[in-house]
């Protein structure tokens, strides 16, 4: 029977009230965060990803995972976070996504990273993972972006021993990333669904 278990489905809908998103996927890792927001936005061979250099290694071999490339923009000096004004001198044609990542509660300067991504109609993939909690401008951290990317390891703000967890209002983004993470199975189809892969996973 495929079926998530009710400590997870409430644990899911708490974290989407505390937010105040629409959507909230439980996954084993923050890791895992990033890969199925990656395979969600459809990063893929020869796209490139604007990423920090100054981060934990997930929050840029998910790119590579999506045989996509990595290209690192500089970060600011006092806070450790991607600086915008770089941010912009690396987007180019093939420039499909951007990964702001808040380093140990300090939140990126989201709004000209928001600019960007309008402009050039780019994803953006908030890692969060230091986060939980952190505001930019009254908003949380994680919350700004296309999807925002948690991990709850033991040594982060709120643990799970392993773990980690998605967020998003998109409704399509919420329906690809539940399906990479389980399976390819779409969850539209329920328990008829068992059988049924749509996408690789």
């Amino acid at each position: 029977k495929l079926r998530r278990a009710e400590t997870t489905l409430e644990y899911e809908r708490r974290i989407a009230e505390w937010f105040g998103v629409k959507h909230a996927i439980a996954v084993s890792s923050g890791t895992t965060t990033l890969h199925v927001a990656m395979a969600a936005m459809g990063i893929g061979p020869g796209d490139e990803v604007i990423v920090s250099p100054y981060t934990f290694i997930s929050s840029d071999t998910c790119v590579l995972e999506q045989n996509a490339i990595p290209i690192f923009a500089d970060i600011d000096p006092e806070y450790y976070t991607l600086d915008p004004k770089d941010v912009e001198r690396k987007i180019t044609s093939r420039t499909k996504a951007i990964i702001p990542v808040t380093i140990s509660g300090n939140p990126v300067d989201m709004d000209p990273i928001m600019e960007l991504a309008r402009k050039h109609n780019l994803w953006v993939l908030e890692d969060a993972a230091q986060s939980l909690g952190a505001t930019y401008k009254g908003k949380k951290c994680g919350t700004i972006g296309d999807i925002g990317s948690f991990s709850t390891i033991t040594g982060k703000i709120t643990n799970t021993g392993e773990g980690g967890f998605v967020i998003t209002d998109n409704d399509d983004l919420f329906e690809k990333m539940w399906g990479y993470m389980d399976f390819a199975r779409k969850r539209s189809m329920g328990n008829a669904s068992k059988y049924h892969w749509g996408l690789p996973c």
